[in-house]
């Protein structure tokens, strides 16, 4: 399973899921957004796009409107109600602007017209991936918040002191609040892990940021173990 990569100076590079069903363009975005530091991760089929956004985390999803099987529209709703946090920009060959009018009402974030310069399209993900590096809480959290661009994590206003994977783990249960978060894809989101991944490493860094949290995991109100599985954030 594929895990985040780095740049030669050391950067991470932005993970983009793109939807698009015309293999020249799949190509030559591939080609040339690698050049700018963002990796591409192609498929032609809505649903398989679906699949991989259950088993990995994408920085931006670049969705196409003529697709088969489904709408892009319908893809772009279905995406934002499971990931609110993750920014679409939807592109299409369709000039009516009703088209693009409801696709900033179902909740894309970006919009361009096909044919696009690529470098364009550089720019608009490099902006919407930086917006949403910003600052997040959890929805309707008062406990903890995420600066994703100090890769802190703060409790009530406060910075928790935290190791870069104990920062990667929590950010990413919190992120995902209330659904169980498998070890697997915990292993597939962690760049801290790319060495040692297994099961029981991933058990004691999360039993370190119990403990640097309070939580007791026989009776957690935070992190709660789901036997064989992985954990899930239950806390406020």
């Amino acid at each position: 399973m594929h895990k985040s990569c780095k740049t030669g100076n050391g950067v991470s590079m932005i993970k983009v899921l793109m939807v698009e069903d015309d293999p020249d363009i799949t190509e030559l975005l591939e080609e040339y957004l690698g050049r700018y530091g963002i990796e591409v991760f192609s498929v032609s089929s809505p649903s398989v796009g679906l699949e991989k956004l259950q088993l990995e985390r994408y920085d931006l999803m670049l969705i196409d409107l003529g697709l088969p099987e489904m709408d892009g529209l319908d893809l772009c709703r279905i995406v934002k109600e499971r990931y609110p946090e993750l920014p679409i920009i939807v592109s299409t060959a369709r000039i009516d602007v009703s088209d693009k009018v409801a696709a900033f009402e179902i909740g894309a974030d970006d919009y361009v017209a096909k044919p696009y310069e690529p470098r364009e399209l550089v720019a608009r993900i490099q902006v919407l991936v930086k917006q949403y590096s910003r600052i997040v809480s959890p929805t309707g959290s008062s406990t903890f918040s995420v600066d994703r661009v100090k890769m802190q994590v703060f409790h009530e206003g406060q910075a928790l002191d935290l190791t870069q994977a104990e920062y990667e783990i929590f950010a990413l249960l919190l992120e995902k609040k209330g659904e169980v978060v498998s070890r697997e894809y915990i292993a597939n989101s962690t760049d801290s892990l790319r060495w040692d991944s297994s099961d029981r490493s991933i058990d004691v860094i999360v039993g370190r940021i119990r403990q640097k949290i309070g939580d007791d995991s026989r009776h957690p109100h935070y992190i709660k173990s789901v036997r064989g599985v992985g954990y899930k954030y239950i806390g406020s």
